[in-house]
């Protein structure tokens, strides 16, 4: 949980009590009269955004959060020391890694799946953002190499899959089915993006009992959550760090 009540938190389910070294979870857009939208690109950021950017940081007790620029893409930044503030990094990214306590890693969302991975061992974790197209160019394979390449291995992480839009509001074209290597419709049909992944990472060496997967939707939920196919332009912010 946040150290104030006032910024909206939703934390993984079982996480707390099963990392209690660890920070995850998800913002939303709360109960107050204006929305806890964290946007900070795109042609008209909302003002105050990043005055919420510092009081979020403030209520999780970290020193710093790591951010940047998402281009629907598969780059993934390591974040090699601790650093103070809100750092959004130099080039665009969408996914963070670090095996430092105190850097708070986030990706922000409205209907793009959040994925939190975790090495207990090691104590080393990352956070993507992944949409179809993230998802085709298989930004979760990125998310294991670089914990292999800090001495992990694909069935020693534990992965969660946050609130995203669920498989029965997601309708997309052919071309995302063949894109994601599914059997291609005639038609626009909805598609599972989360049931995807979690086919990626059992074939990658993620054992299904280390996947969890959050009920939540964002277009369909009611977790006042941002939705994009709902024609919300906020965004709210996922969590992963370790605590000091």
């Amino acid at each position: 949980m946040l150290q104030d009540s006032n910024v909206p938190f939703h934390p993984i389910d079982g996480w707390l009590a099963r990392f209690p070294w660890l920070l995850a979870g998800i913002t939303h857009g709360g109960s107050a009269d204006e929305p806890f939208d964290l946007r900070l690109f795109g042609e008209t950021p909302p003002l105050g955004a990043k005055e919420r950017w510092r009081s979020l940081l403030g209520a999780t007790g970290f020193g710093g959060i790591a951010h940047a620029q998402q281009v629907h893409e598969t780059r993934v930044a390591v974040h090699g020391e601790a650093f103070s503030g809100v750092h959004i990094e130099s080039e665009p990214a969408d996914g963070h890694f670090t095996s430092h306590a105190g850097v708070l890693l986030s990706v922000t969302v409205a209907d793009c799946v959040p994925v939190y991975m975790v090495e207990p061992e090691r104590r080393i974790v990352a956070l993507l953002h992944a949409g179809w197209r993230g998802i085709a160019g298989r930004i979760l394979e990125q998310g294991i190499r670089v914990h292999e390449e800090h001495g992990a291995v694909a069935s020693g992480l534990e992965m969660h899959l946050g609130p995203a839009i669920c498989g029965g509001c997601y309708e997309v074209g052919p071309e995302v089915f063949d894109a994601l290597g599914l059997e291609t419709p005639p038609r626009p049909t909805p598609v599972d993006l989360r049931a995807v992944l979690v086919r990626q990472a059992l074939a990658l060496g993620i054992p299904r009992s280390q996947i969890t997967v959050s009920d939540q939707c964002t277009l369909c939920g009611t977790a006042s959550l941002f939705s994009h196919r709902g024609m919300r332009p906020e965004r709210q912010a996922a969590l992963l760090g370790i605590r000091t």
